[in-house]
């Protein structure tokens, strides 16, 4: 769901996340208990429970601006603060967790007997590191002055390639970095994934389009890269010059990687190759050289996700001076640790990748960041803590009653589904009946017993990175842990897997506006009942649909089901690419298909459980003047309530596979029936999609 801005690769391409697609880093872990005190935001605080009608704005016609009549009265009285590219539901809810996390972080700061050594303490330790900035600033760069000096020091490319095999633990991912993930046409195997160059702009088109907007981007990011080099001991002209050269060897990578259409083919990502195969392909690395030095000495094959990157790598190495590549090593050195150093570091990046890209004027406060690092490398010690604090029982029981509801809302359309053959129909019905369901936090908390605290905060924050990192490279070629989450449960989230084949709702998620155990039917449906429908439906998008039951990329359509399911597709993409958000710029509807597709589908799929449950259970009274139908939309509508300042939505647009909120809230009900029924639209209203218009894929 809301991950971070980086380059879409396989992990973008197979986790598909609800609202932005990053993705959260994998250092998570560990077992603590319940320590804190005071007042946790939960349902029994609200003042009131399900759709609040100050939000809206009741002058205006839902037929005309739905958006403003379910949202208006918020849209009102938000304003953006300086340190955020926008807000919305997912980043208010964000707030009030952070919140309550820095109370308990406080709180076990001072006056909590921690035992020294356990998960608890350690995560205190961070937070007070992170806090800790004149320890930071008078350490300055000395944390990471002896990977300079070795980077430094590489003479030719024999040395270079004998440097990488072991800089990523120092966190230089360098020309070729390797995650773990799980088996792509094997999903019960841990594989090897070998991912694209390391850069630090959104996406390809950051380095291959021409138009003004794009070029002032690449130009304060090469300025930027500059300044960073400046910390490394460059003079002004040496850093400029050296970072114009290292923009151009990055745009010269990024050139050979996979556009973002060509993403969505998971094929295009499919090429496990052998040591001895890649030694082929590349043979200025000693591969097994290097996967021994990650821990991985037996890795029986590594799947390459950019194969055109890996074909062009060595001409381009060649033909690139040894300095450019040097300097670029610098830079991914100094990117990976900016967050760990000093407060000059900070600002630089904070300028560019929050400035420059989003519009932010404003850090956020200097606890917030620090709980932000505690949360990324003891994610699971904090998560449990908050569990204990937050989550009510009644609260996970209702929500796993309402997956099933959900679930079953989707077997009766796929069981009604008119357009796909019924051999592919049933392998589809038994993929949903595999769908696994990861509900509010883990049955089992990791641990963090390789976690050190250091004498500095990078130097810790490098032990918990290289700590997960030896974990995940242990697991090559073992067994899939499928009960393990990939992000903690404070998390506001929500994600389908389609290796795992497995839909995820962490805790925080599962608060106002998106859920609320005591409120009504509609509420519920309408908010986290669509997100429920939504992850459900990315099982069977353009993507999800090349994994099958048990998680293994295969093609389980006729050829006839791809004929008529693209030609769906290509109607979504369609009706999307006409939409402009700011003058001049439209969504991009052929990135943004399967996110679309799982809002329309998504919706519909939760508006049937919603009759289901209200047929069988009686029709609560009218709300407010609205009825449990009408509700229903509302509570859909405020999911999306965002404000985005104009340079964060020209990115979003750019570079993420999801729509615009404003979008989000209003074309899905556009496209259901019953949205038109309720509000009775009609030809020349805002709202009113024609039924021959209204795309149905599920």
């Amino acid at each position: 769901m809301k991950l971070t801005l980086r380059r879409w690769s396989l992990l973008s391409a197979l986790l598909v996340s609800l609202v932005t697609l990053s993705s959260v880093a994998p250092v998570f872990a560990q077992d603590a208990s319940p320590v804190a005190e005071g007042t946790p935001v939960t349902q029994e605080t609200a003042t009131h429970h399900g759709i609040n009608v100050a939000d809206m704005d009741l002058t205006a016609d839902p037929t005309d601006d739905f958006n403003r009549f379910a949202n208006g009265g918020w849209l009102d009285r938000t304003e953006i603060p300086g340190d955020r590219a926008s807000m919305d539901s997912f980043t208010e809810l964000g707030d009030q967790t952070t919140q309550l996390l820095i109370d308990l972080m406080e709180r076990l700061s001072t006056g909590s007997d921690l035992k020294e050594g356990s998960d608890e303490w350690k995560a205190v330790q961070v937070y007070r590191q992170t806090l800790d900035m004149k320890t930071r600033n008078a350490q300055a760069f000395d944390p990471i002055a002896a990977t300079l000096d070795e980077i430094d020091a590489i003479s030719d490319l024999t040395q270079l390639h004998e440097f990488l095999q072991d800089s990523f633990f120092k966190g230089v991912p360098g020309l070729f970095p390797i995650y773990v993930y799980s088996g792509l046409e094997d999903s019960t195997i841990y594989e090897a994934n070998l991912f694209g160059p390391n850069v630090w702009l959104p996406s390809q088109d950051y380095y291959v389009d021409t138009d003004d907007a794009t070029k002032n981007v690449q130009t304060k990011y090469v300025e930027t890269l500059a300044e960073l080099l400046g910390y490394a001991g460059y003079d002004a002209s040496q850093a400029k010059t050296s970072g114009q050269a290292v923009f151009d060897f990055e745009q010269t990578m990024m050139k050979t990687v996979l556009s973002r259409e060509e993403s969505q083919d998971i094929a295009n990502f499919n090429h496990p190759m052998t040591i001895a195969e890649l030694q082929k392909l590349y043979p200025l690395m000693d591969w097994k050289a290097y996967t021994t030095a990650l821990g991985m000495p037996d890795v029986s094959h590594i799947l390459v996700t950019e194969l055109r990157y890996m074909q062009a790598l060595e001409g381009i190495v060649r033909a690139t001076p040894l300095d450019t590549i040097k300097d670029d090593l610098k830079l991914q050195l100094l990117w990976n640790h900016r967050l760990w150093l000093s407060e000059d570091i900070q600002t630089t990046s904070f300028d560019f990748r929050a400035g420059v890209l989003s519009g932010l004027t404003d850090q956020p406060p200097a606890e917030e960041r620090a709980l932000d690092m505690v949360n990324g490398v003891l994610g699971e010690a904090v998560g449990k803590i908050y569990v204990a604090e937050t989550f009510p029982p009644e609260a996970k029981q209702q929500i796993e009653d309402l997956v099933t509801q959900i679930l079953a809302s989707f077997k009766t359309r796929l069981e009604g589904n008119e357009w796909l053959s019924d051999a592919s129909k049933q392998v589809a019905l038994e993929k949903l009946a595999k769908i696994g369901v990861k509900v509010a936090y883990p049955d089992k908390w990791r641990t963090y017993e390789q976690v050190e605290i250091a004498d500095s905060m990078d130097a810790t924050l490098q032990s918990a990175s290289n700590a997960e990192a030896r974990r995940q490279f242990a697991r090559v070629d073992k067994p899939v842990d499928r009960a393990e989450w990939s992000i903690p449960p404070q998390v506001v989230n929500a994600f389908y897997d389609p290796s795992n084949n497995d839909i995820t709702f962490p805790a925080a998620i599962l608060q106002p506006p998106f859920f609320d155990y005591q409120a009504d039917p509609a509420s519920n449906f309408g908010a986290i009942g669509w997100v429920i429908g939504h992850e459900i439906t990315h099982g069977f998008d353009l993507q999800g649909s090349q994994f099958d039951q048990n998680g293994n990329f295969a093609d389980w359509w006729t050829a006839e089901d791809h004929t008529r399911f693209d030609a769906l597709n290509t109607r979504v993409v369609e009706q999307y690419s006409a939409i402009e958000v700011l003058p001049g710029l439209n969504v991009d509807g052929q990135n943004t298909v399967t996110e679309n597709v799982a809002d329309v589908g998504g919706m519909r799929v939760a508006y049937d459980a919603l009759e289901s449950y209200l047929d069988k259970n009686g029709r609560p009274e009218d709300i407010d003047g609205f009825s449990q139908e009408q509700r229903f939309f509302i509570a859909a509508a405020t999911v999306w309530r965002s404000k985005d300042r104009e340079e964060s939505l020209v990115t979003l647009v750019q570079s993420d596979p999801h729509s615009p909120s404003a979008v989000r809230a209003t074309q899905p009900a556009k496209n259901t029936d019953a949205f038109h029924k309720v509000f009775n639209t009609k030809s020349g209203d805002a709202m009113y999609l024609a039924p021959e218009d209204r795309v149905v894929i599920w």
